[in-house]
This record gives structure tokens, C-alpha cells and sequence, in this order.
């Protein structure tokens, strides 16, 4: 773009229009109104510009930005205003580091001649994202805007995505463009491509009796969905697939271990602990995977994008850096192949335990809930989740058949995560149906922003695992804490016994009634199910609503996240039952 004479304000939209942003999600403020002016302006016109998606909070802005990014794939984009703003903006930016979700967060900054007196609304926005973003910019002069624009979406896509911080002082937005700064060139070289390496990992892999294939979010960040189950079936070795990778390979593969990890499945556990090779294509080895003992007498190899990630936390045998979608065109287009037909026969031994069967009772379990959805909608829906143990049902009792599925919030944990990004994932892909998995205490985290599914008509379907428990850590009380439960009970109140440490199947005290939200939030619908004879038919009529619906789901309070490998303890420690 030529110089001339626009505003920051005007520039800024000219690149995201240039960038083919369609959608931004956010919230406005005092530091922001020149760039909401000029979008107004443009509206009236007719020109061209991004929607605007006002949420009712930062932060399910933010979350809102990420769901659109890990549903579509495209860069997610959140705006601001400084201060409380840009703060409120700290968890989805740390989310979206975590599980490398390409995201820019665009925010407003008080004018650069104020910057460090303590005015209104003033926060050292790069200072506090400096940690938990990919990269971040100050703003000050207009002339820099447009190169930090283009420079901000490329980072935030480029190698192993992340989010992208960008603060633009008030005067720069306001400033008449006169001239443009240059862009920076600093850029690192790309690393080249290690053939022979890649083909020293090709022969472990064929050389190897019990292979595993350990495949995370990157192969779904590298559009290498397909290649990986060509590749998985050319050298016929099981594959299992981390929380960021579920859908990456379809539940129905043989070769299909589901999750691995703590809260994984009994087969991904099983083959992790016997093989004799684990492959690592695109992630890394959380703790919740790489659990005690983890790779102790077995080859490790890792092939991932970044080579912060090698050696990291494990030590490997081979390495490779390299994008995945080249390692796997290499390993396809080599003409080597293996078999490993032992191996897999015991692989179909162990996949009649997935998932793991679970007991009935009186009241409606969980896994019935996920599974009756997953049948429901022919494993088709894009399901979001929030963060607790209606987050680990839903990992291991959907059918998950494609990529970009999947939309949870895994390295950071956050809770309050699903609405929010359930609205921008059915931005990015609203030719799928939405299904929001929640818990009753996630799901309160963000729940003003039902305001927006509603003004939006966002035709959502939300599901509410109630067992009034703050679950998970209610589980862990129980299980090594002596079940000591401190304010995890969501129906206590003031007329409770202060050391009450019951787990009451009757006492559903409902702090909020959901079924009362309707009243609230015109054009939702809400249901209400306890018995389990009826659960079919209510998820079923829920479906087929137009519009948005919660449904409230009482589960049995009592039911726990299985199998389950304790803190500190090994995969030969996983408690099945």
C-alpha cells in the first residue's frame, strides 16, 4: 500500500481486509474508539470490512478467537481496549500458547506521550504478554503499523503458530499516515530438510517389533491429516493420537489408539508401555503423557517443527526438525513400507477396551451422555468442550472422525473456555453442526456469553454435565486427599455443616436453575434431563431445535475420570476400574 492520507485507524483495516479477515471478535473501550469509528464509517458506506463480533467480555473475546482458529484453521482475531482490557485478554493469550493456536490480539494503548505516567487505563501490555505470547509489538508511530500488521499474521501462522500481541498507542491510531517504515528483516533461516535423518527414523520404524506412532496438534496445525494415515497404514503402525490431535486419524482405524496419557485410553497406554520405538510426530511430551518412567528402555525418535521442543523434556535417539507435512511426503514417497502383523493383532486384542465400558445406576452417566451425542450426530459435529472431567469424557467416548474437530483447551486447562470459543468455532465452520460439552462449573466461568449466541443467533447445542460438584478436583479429594472436600460442592450454601464432606446424590441445590436462563437471554431454549430412560429422547428433541438450546444433564455425582494414572505414578499404574 502506497502512502497517503489515511489514518492508523483506516490503515489497520485496510490491512486485515488485504489478509482476508472476516471476522473479529472483541470488545470495545476508550482506547479503541478511533478503530471502532472508522469501522462504523466503513459500514455505512458499504465498504468492505471484518465483521465485529462483540462479546460480552475480554476474555471470551479472546476464546472466542481462538475456537474460530483452531475450527478453521485461519488466524484468529481478538480487539481490546488498554488497561482492563488488554488484561483480561491474559488467559486466552497464555491458552493460545500453549496449545500453539495461531491467534493476533490486537489491543489499545494509551497515547505514546502518556506511556509511563500511571494514566487511565494504562498497562505495560508487552511487559505482561512478553511470556505467554509468540511475539508482541508497541505501536507508537503510524508509520510503523503496517509492517507490524503483516509482520504480527505471518508469525502468528508461520512455523509453529502462537499468538501475536499487538498494542497501538490512541495517537497512532488517530495520526495521519505521511510516510511508511520499512519492515524489518530478521527473520531466521529455515532449517533444511534432513534426509538422511529422516531416513534413519524410517528404518527404526521398519526395523522396530512394536512400534508406536505418538502424533500431536502439529500434524493437524500442518495439514498433514491425510499423509499421516497413509503413512500409518504403508508402515502399519498403531497411532496414538494426543489431546491437541484427536481427530487426526478416525476412531474407526484399526491402527486408532485414541488418547494417551493420564486420563487415556487403556490401548494407548498399553502400547506406549510395550513398544519398543516410540515416534513423535508434532508435539510434545506433556506431563500428562510423558508420565513417570516414560521411554525408559525404549528408542525415542521426534520429528517436530520447533527445535525447542527436542530433548526438551525427553531425551531422544533420533531428531528430526522439520515441518511434518515434509517429513511425511519424504517417508511416502520413499517406496519403504513394514509390517507388523503380531503387533497389531494384539493392538485389536486391546481396542475392544476402547473406551472403556462403565457400569449403569439410577442416575445418568456421563460417558452415556458423550456417546449418545457421538451416535446422535453420526461423529460429525464439531464438540467443544470446557475444562474438567466432562472435558475427558468427551476426549474418550466421542467418535472423532475429522480434524479441526476438536476444539478444548488443553495445556493451559482453562475453565470458561467452551462457550466462548463454541461461538468462534461455529464462525469458522457453520456448516458443521456446534456441540458444547460443559460442566456445571465451567460452564458459569463465561457464561454472559450466551448474550452474544443470542443477539448472533449462533444456533448452538449445549449440554451440561451437572453433578454440582467443581468435579475433577472433587475426584482427586476423594482419591488422595482423604476426601476432604473444600469448596467444591457447587450446591453448598450458608445453611451447610462447614466440614460436610457428603457427595449426596439428592442434594442439587441449583445455584444458577440453567432451565431458568431462558427467561433471561431471549430466543434460548432451555431442557432439563435426570432420568436415564428419557436421555435419548432429550438429546435427541435438542438437536432438532432451530435456534440455541442448554440442556441440563443431572449425572451421577459419584461417577470418576477412568482409567486414570495418579500423579507421580508410571503407566503400569493406571487404575482401569
Amino acid at each position: 500500500m502506497n502512502s497517503s492520507t489515511r489514518t492508523g485507524a483506516a490503515l489497520l483495516f485496510d490491512v486485515l481486509n488485504d489478509l482476508g479477515v472476516e471476522y473479529i471478535f472483541g470488545h470495545t473501550g476508550g482506547a479503541v474508539i478511533p478503530l471502532h469509528v472508522e469501522l462504523n464509517k466503513r459500514m455505512r458506506r458499504g465498504a468492505p470490512v471484518p465483521r465485529f463480533i462483540l462479546c460480552r467480555q475480554e476474555g471470551g473475546a479472546g476464546h472466542a478467537a481462538e475456537g474460530y482458529a483452531r475450527a478453521s484453521g485461519r488466524v484468529g482475531v481478538a480487539l481490546t481496549t488498554s488497561g482492563p482490557g488488554a488484561t483480561n485478554l491474559a488467559t486466552p493469550i497464555a491458552d493460545a500458547h500453549k496449545d500453539s493456536v495461531p491467534t493476533v490480539f490486537i489491543t489499545g494503548q494509551v497515547p505514546s506521550f502518556a506511556i509511563g505516567s500511571d494514566a487511565f487505563q494504562e498497562v505495560d501490555t508487552v511487559g505482561m504478554t512478553r511470556p505467554i505470547s509468540k511475539h508482541n509489538y508497541l505501536v507508537k508511530d503510524v508509520a510503523d503499523l503496517e509492517w507490524i500488521l503483516r509482520e504480527a499474521f505471518a508469525l502468528a501462522a508461520g512455523g509453529r503458530p502462537g499468538p501475536v500481541v499487538v498494542d497501538i498507542c490512541k495517537d497512532a491510531q488517530l495520526a495521519t499516515l505521511t510516510r511508511q517504515s520499512p519492515p524489518r528483516r530478521r527473520h531466521r533461516e529455515p532449517i533444511p530438510f534432513d534426509a538422511t535423518m529422516a531416513d534413519a527414523i524410517l528404518a527404526a520404524l521398519i526395523a522396530a517389533e512394536r512400534p508406536v506412532i505418538k502424533a500431536g496438534g502439529g500434524i493437524i496445525h500442518a495439514g498433514a491429516s491425510r499423509a499421516l494415515r497413509a503413512f500409518v497404514e504403508r508402515f502399519d503402525a498403531p497411532v496414538t493420537t494426543t489431546f491437541n490431535g484427536l481427530g487426526t486419524v478416525p476412531f474407526a482405524l484399526p491402527h486408532n489408539l485414541g488418547m494417551p496419557g493420564m486420563h487415556g485410553t487403556i490401548p494407548a497406554n498399553y502400547a506406549l508401555r510395550e513398544a519398543d520405538l516410540i515416534l513423535t510426530l508434532g508435539g510434545r511430551f506433556d506431563d500428562r503423557v510423558a508420565v513417570k518412567g516414560f521411554g525408559a528402555g525404549q528408542r525415542i525418535a521426534h520429528v517436530d517443527i520447533d527445535p525447542s521442543e527436542i530433548d526438551k523434556t525427553i531425551r531422544t535417539d533420533l531428531a528430526l526438525v522439520a515441518p511434518l507435512d515434509t517429513f511425511l511426503d519424504h517417508a511416502l514417497a520413499s517406496g519403504l513400507s513394514a509390517r507388523h502383523p503380531g503387533w497389531l493383532a494384539q493392538i485389536a486384542e486391546w481396542r475392544k477396551q476402547m473406551p472403556a465400558p462403565y457400569g449403569r445406576g439410577d442416575y445418568i452417566k456421563p460417558q452415556a451422555v458423550v456417546e449418545c451425542l457421538s451416535e446422535l450426530t453420526e461423529g460429525t459435529a464439531t464438540l467443544v468442550t470446557g475444562v474438567g472431567q466432562h472435558q475427558m469424557w468427551a476426549a474418550q467416548y466421542y467418535r472423532f472422525n475429522r480434524p479441526r474437530q476438536w476444539i478444548s483447551s488443553g495445556g493451559l486447562g482453562t475453565m470458561g473456555f467452551g462457550l466462548p470459543a463454541a461461538v468462534g468455532a461455529w464462525f469458522a465452520n457453520p456448516d458443521h453442526p456446534v456441540v458444547l460439552i460443559d460442566g456445571d462449573g465451567s460452564f458459569q466461568m463465561n457464561m454472559q456469553e450466551l448474550a452474544t449466541v443470542v443477539t448472533n443467533g449462533i444456533p448452538l447445542k449445549m449440554f451440561v454435565l451437572n453433578n454440582s460438584f467443581l468435579g475433577m478436583v472433587r475426584q482427586w479429594e476423594d482419591m488422595m486427599d482423604g476426601g476432604h472436600h473444600y469448596e467444591t460442592c457447587l450446591a453448598r450454601n450458608g445453611d451447610c455443616a462447614p466440614d460436610c464432606v457428603e457427595l449426596d446424590q439428592t442434594c442439587r441445590r441449583q445455584v444458577p436453575n440453567l432451565t431458568g436462563l431462558s427467561q433471561v437471554f431471549p430466543r434460548l431454549t432451555t431442557r432439563r434431563v435426570k432420568e436415564p430412560e428419557r436421555l435419548r429422547e432429550a438429546l435427541e428433541e435438542a438437536l432438532a431445535i432451530d435456534g440455541p438450546v442448554v440442556v441440563d444433564v443431572w449425572v451421577d455425582k459419584a461417577e470418576n475420570v477412568l482409567p486414570m494414572v495418579p500423579p507421580g505414578q508410571g503407566l503400569a499404574q493406571m487404575i482401569e476400574s
